[in-house]
């Protein structure tokens, strides 16, 4: 079925088989092209065009400054980085925690690991220290890596307490006033 053919029917099929308590399922009385409508949704596209515009003449218009093979390095590189070790470990990890803990410790869990995530990258320049000079000591002047690391546990912890309040809750049902 071709997307044009879906603009035209009124309702997806592929999707009635689903189950119905899911949350995720398909509406079938809505089909995957409803996303085109309405018109002004578009609309959110233009900042986005105009920001990888103004980037791009940026680039090209700043001369020697910016060295373009390395840039060009740089940006196919972070790229495959994502593509190929990135987005199949989050994959993994996803998949495995959908098998090993309960529906409602996941989303702790998501945010925990893009939380300790972020906070590793950021601090990585700091924790692989380049350029350090053991002759200055206000350089670099703290144990970085291990303070990642005690923040990440921190991070962690906390994480394991909302998702064992969110796994009990939920195990324990509504509660009634009354």
């Amino acid at each position: 079925m071709s997307l044009s053919d879906e603009a035209t029917t009124g309702r997806d099929d592929r999707a009635a088989a689903r189950v119905p308590e899911d949350p995720y399922a398909s509406d079938p009385a809505r089909p995957v092209t409803s996303a085109r409508r309405p018109w002004w949704r578009w609309l959110f596209l233009l900042p986005g065009l105009a920001a990888v515009a103004y980037g791009a003449i940026g680039l090209v218009t700043a001369g020697s400054r910016v060295p373009l093979g390395s840039w060009a390095t740089w940006f196919v590189g972070s790229a495959l980085l994502h593509d190929l070790v990135l987005a199949p470990v989050w994959i993994g990890l996803g998949w495995l925690a959908a098998r090993v803990l309960p529906a409602p410790a996941r989303g702790p869990a998501v945010v925990g690991a893009a939380v300790t995530g972020l906070l590793t990258l950021v601090a990585m320049p700091f924790v692989l220290a380049p350029g350090y000079n053991p002759d200055n000591p206000s350089f670099l002047p703290h144990e970085y890596g291990r303070n990642l690391l005690l923040i990440n546990l921190a991070v962690l912890l906390l994480v394991a307490l909302w998702g064992t309040v969110a796994t009990r809750r939920h195990r324990s049902g509504p509660e009634t006033d009354g």
